[in-house]
């Protein structure tokens, strides 16, 4: 994927971090394994705040792979983007681990990021993104765990869904769909379905 086209997708599908070191290409290095977050250590630290929703039964940061690019199966991202998908491409953004599946030829991509550099799971997206996009829906739950689904813009291609694992971290997923899908299909749909499948291969990888 390009550089510029990183740089849109990744601004919609991390959000906007002011008060924190993140650039437009936010992220960060793979995360370090953490224990769940209990009630304790979240009040101490002031998590949630924003009126962003507690994670009740976190997961642990231990849970993510250390390549971004192992969060879908290779069938997964066959179901999402067709038989010719690419092969993802792993980088490195202010907010943590990200990796891209794009189809240059249909313009349909599959992207997710490990959001683990704030430190504040969705408390950020709620403080910083909220006000600043045009597309904010909640999601009560996505595998039992609260999300948002948001577009900078209304009509945007992209839409970006954020899962809140725990207080401390969340995990994103964006999906475009195809040029000749535009219009046709509602792309935070689309980001949901797929962020439930990650939710669920997490969810498998810790046992539960």
């Amino acid at each position: 994927m390009t550089r510029i086209l990183r740089v849109v997708v990744g601004l919609s599908l991390a959000g906007v971090v002011a008060g924190c070191s993140a650039a437009p290409t936010e992220g960060v290095a793979s995360p370090k394994p953490t224990a769940p977050s209990g009630a304790t250590s979240t009040q101490a630290s002031g998590l949630p705040h924003s009126g962003a929703p507690a994670v009740s039964n976190p997961l642990p940061q231990s849970v993510l792979p250390q390549d971004p690019c192992q969060a879908f199966t290779r069938q997964q991202i066959v179901e999402a983007l067709g038989g010719d998908a690419p092969e993802g491409e792993r980088d490195d953004i202010a907010t943590g681990p990200w990796c891209s599946w794009q189809d240059p030829d249909t313009g349909a991509g599959v992207f997710v990021n490990f959001v683990t550099a704030t430190h504040e799971g969705l408390s950020n997206l709620y403080r910083n993104t909220k006000p600043a996009v045009k597309v904010w829906r909640e999601i009560p739950s996505i595998g039992g765990f609260p999300a948002v689904a948001f577009q900078t813009d209304a009509g945007e291609t992209t839409c970006s869904v954020n899962v809140g694992l725990s207080d401390e971290y969340a995990v994103g997923v964006a999906v475009a769909p195809s040029r000749a899908k535009k219009g046709q299909v509602d792309a935070c749909e689309l980001s949901e379905r797929l962020a439930e499948t990650l939710v669920d291969n997490l969810r498998e990888g810790a046992g539960r």
